[in-house]
């Protein structure tokens, strides 16, 4: 299995400068999800195992036939293993950064239980941090999503 994790981890990176290339030339419009879990007032944020490994919240692509919400669901299920039962939306971002069109809806759930299986072959850390006591290193969406978040509704 680590073999495999290995390779998977550094394919992603030596194929990422393409996929890059690919997005500055045609610019494709894509549509993403990215879930806010708390649980006692903490946040699960996760690291991937590819990109430049910055902290963000669980998410990713959403399927053609898939709604946002139940992408949302499935993307903390894969990489999180966590199965969320209450999930509101709380809004959604455009994202024209890295040259595609990203359209990134936001969901928040809160949850009893701070357990997580992580997936080690697109996950590489997740834990659970006070939004007082962030990490440094933060993908550029977070601070959008939280502001998403505070406008939905008082963090506790």
């Amino acid at each position: 299995m680590k073999a495999k994790r290995l390779f998977v981890r550094n394919f992603f990176k030596l194929i990422l400068p393409f996929v890059r290339v690919y997005w500055f030339v045609f610019r494709p419009k894509t549509r993403g999800v990215k879930c806010v879990i708390e649980n006692d007032g903490k946040y699960l944020f996760i690291r991937n195992n590819y990109g430049r490994g910055m902290w963000t919240f669980p998410g990713g692509g959403v399927k053609n036939d898939e709604s946002f919400k139940d992408a949302a669901e499935r993307e903390c299920f894969e990489e999180v293993g966590i199965k969320l039962n209450n999930i509101e939306e709380i809004g959604f971002l455009e994202n024209r950064r890295e040259y595609k069109r990203d359209m990134i809806y936001c969901f928040y759930s809160k949850v009893e239980n701070n357990n997580f299986i992580i997936d080690p072959i697109e996950i590489r850390e997740a834990r659970w941090f006070d939004l007082d006591n962030l990490p440094r290193s933060l993908s550029y969406l977070v601070e959008e999503i939280i502001s998403l978040m505070k406008k939905r509704k008082p963090l506790s």
